[in-house]
């Protein structure tokens, strides 16, 4: 009984989950929207793993993003994704990526992509 009342609280807090396959790389992708914002974790392996945090806030007309905890593979992504989610839920997101190897730019599109289809679906 207490895995069926798990399951329904993850559905009403917006928990969303994918698998990605980017040339080969494997992500994984776990969104948990809340009504101001989100948490966002994109994790290389078929594990998740904990990674470097950014947050970004949208305020008005404006957003900015921010490493708490930097990573130097992925910076610029992270806080690519950190503001179009905080644009989109018009609030705050907080990022944990994860990455064993550098990204290029067409895996940066892809996986953004494949966020923004997760964020759509809900």
């Amino acid at each position: 009984m207490a895995e069926h009342a798990r399951d329904k609280d993850s559905e009403s807090k917006g928990l969303l989950s994918s698998e990605c396959n980017v040339e080969g790389r494997v992500f994984e992708i776990d969104l948990l929207t809340l009504t101001n914002g989100c948490f966002a974790s994109i994790s290389e392996g078929k594990s998740a793993r904990m990674g470097a945090i950014t947050v970004a806030i949208k305020s008005g007309e404006k957003f900015t993003s921010s490493a708490l905890i930097p990573e130097s593979k992925g910076a610029i992504f992270a806080g690519m994704v950190g503001e179009m989610l905080a644009v989109k839920l018009h609030g705050i997101a907080v990022i944990s990526l994860y990455l064993r190897e550098e990204l290029d730019t067409s895996s940066m599109k892809t996986l953004i992509n494949e966020v923004r289809n997760l964020l759509n679906r809900d």
